[in-house]
């Protein structure tokens, strides 16, 4: 027989506490021997397991905990009784339960590592014995235990079932194989009889594993390269900071580092205005909505202008008049460098200041031909 045949027997007759000697110690062809209605035969006190259950949880690591449970019908005193005293040595001596099983899954791990080439341990071995209610009343045996190297690792990958390959399940077990959270289903061989949450689950009443069976191959969630999308919003974002950083320094370099001063009066030759007699033309409200539409695309781009023509600028774009404070806003400015530029453009008589309420309000002087030459923007002529 074949070592990983004689493998497949050797993990049977562990699981099944008592069922036999090992398959691969003795060159055993066949599966453990059965009997109709009493497959399992647990521990030496001759009771029956009427299931086995057999649940694997990987681990990113490739380790695997197993829990190994045989499940048995109370249904006489006989029945109940037996299990109570089972229960009982088990809570008082669990280690004595445990020894032969811990020996048997020794030499089937042993096995395993042989067969896969991988390197395999085993440990942690506990044992516990209760009861349980369904539709009908089960007394449960629980092995549990860590074998290591269980899965194999292979970058984001777990590959798991060629320590087990060609296991055989009696019509009564069913192997459960879980994989972590984070992980998503690759590929799983053969069909399972049932899909959970993140595990599948074969019973021996419907599968039969052949050469190669099981398998489970998981990946890790996101950890393949980037897609294209992703990559292109990467490089959109990188750009713009890039970008931002610039407009930073420039308007950095520009920046007046003057100390903020009192608001300067109305110039004295420039008419009051009663702000209950005198409304603002649409023109003057600081709306979006009322961006300039006589731009053209062969504008001078904003940050190749001065400060005083960027105000200027703006003035045109407004209608040629426009509050103070809508320039500190617009164009980002502390209210010390605004009015610094205001002061020294209408000291050159490029524009005219009044009073509003509370709000000082500039406008373009009567003729703006000679703003037109200062911002070298010929689409107003």
């Amino acid at each position: 027989m074949n070592v990983r045949a004689g493998m497949a027997v050797a993990i049977a007759a562990a699981l099944l506490v008592g069922a036999g000697p090992i398959g691969a110690a003795n060159g055993a062809s066949a599966a453990p021997a059965r009997s109709g209605s009493s497959p399992f035969t647990l521990q030496q006190d001759q009771i029956d397991a009427d299931e086995v259950r057999m649940d694997v949880a990987l681990r990113p690591n490739g380790t695997a905990e197993w829990t190994v449970e045989f499940w048995m019908h109370l249904d006489d005193n006989e029945s109940t009784t037996a299990f109570a005293s089972l229960r009982d040595d088990i809570r008082d001596d669990p280690a004595n339960h445990t020894r032969a099983f811990a020996d048997r899954m020794r030499e089937t791990v042993s096995t395993a590592s042989n067969a896969t080439g991988r390197e395999m341990s085993v440990g942690g071995f506990d044992v516990g014995a209760k009861r349980q209610s369904f539709a009908r009343e089960y007394g449960v045996v629980r092995y549990t235990f860590r074998w290591q190297g269980f899965a194999a690792v292979e970058g984001d990958d777990l590959r798991a079932g060629d320590a087990l390959e060609g296991i055989y399940l009696d019509d009564g077990t069913r192997l459960l194989i879980a994989w972590p959270d984070g992980y998503e289903r690759t590929a799983v061989t053969p069909e399972p009889d049932e899909d959970r949450d993140r595990a599948v689950i074969w019973r021996g009443s419907e599968t039969d594993f052949v050469s190669g069976e099981p398998r489970v191959v998981v990946t890790a969630v996101g950890s393949g390269p980037p897609t294209a999308a992703l990559a292109a919003v990467t490089v959109v974002l990188l750009g713009g900071a890039a970008a931002g950083w610039w407009y930073y320094t420039r308007r950095a370099d520009r920046v007046d580092d003057g100390s903020a001063g009192p608001e300067p009066a109305p110039d004295a030759e420039s008419p009051r205005v009663d702000s209950a007699e005198t409304e603002l033309p649409p023109s003057a409200t600081t709306d979006a909505e009322q961006a300039d539409a006589t731009a053209t695309d062969d504008a001078p781009d904003p940050e190749l202008l001065s400060n005083e023509e960027q105000v200027l600028r703006l003035l045109r774009e407004r209608g040629g008049r426009l509050k103070q404070q809508t320039v500190v806003e617009e164009l980002d400015w502390t209210d010390a460098k605004t009015s610094k530029v205001v002061s020294g453009l209408r000291e050159a008589g490029k524009l005219e200041s009044f009073r509003l309420g509370r709000e000082n309000v500039l406008s373009l002087p009567d003729g703006d031909d000679e703003l037109v030459a200062d911002t070298g923007d010929d689409s107003a002529e």
